[in-house]
């Protein structure tokens, strides 16, 4: 029997500005599926990105306690930013633990928001192979 490709829901979109209020369904999906928590808020030329570390804070806090995994995620964020920023008139604050990126085109803040997904699960990857490729060469020294 075959089994059923999943695509995950990368991210939710509503209307208005930014807050720190996520829809509850989409809450309990992110902590279910272990994915990063990401809002589309637009209005009716714009939007803006918000992105949320939850629930890995919970379940990889040696990750966000360890200083180049923070500077490096700052910096995959920050690229995304740029790859979609209006220049001047979008803004961004892009921090490991929350990022929100502001005024970006409807169409681009969704490629962010999926982008920023794509990222997150790739880095917290990376960092987890190179974390057991490390306890490995201890266990075997």
């Amino acid at each position: 029997m075959k089994k059923k490709s999943v695509v995950p829901r990368k991210f939710i979109s509503t209307t208005g500005r930014p807050m720190l209020c996520v829809p509850g369904d989409q809450l309990e999906y992110c902590d279910k599926h272990k994915y990063p928590i990401l809002v589309v808020w637009k209005r009716t030329k714009y939007a803006d990105v918000t992105w949320l570390n939850e629930p890995y804070q919970r379940s990889h806090g040696w990750l966000w306690a360890q200083e180049d995994f923070r500077l490096d995620i700052e910096s995959r964020g920050e690229a995304i930013f740029q790859r979609y920023s209006l220049g001047k008139k979008s803004a961004r604050a892009v921090q490991y633990s929350m990022m929100t990126l502001y005024e970006l085109t409807i169409v681009d803040a969704e490629k962010a928001a999926c982008e920023l997904f794509d990222m997150t699960l790739e880095i917290i990857a990376e960092y987890e192979a190179r974390h057991a490729a490390d306890t490995q060469q201890v266990n075997h020294a």
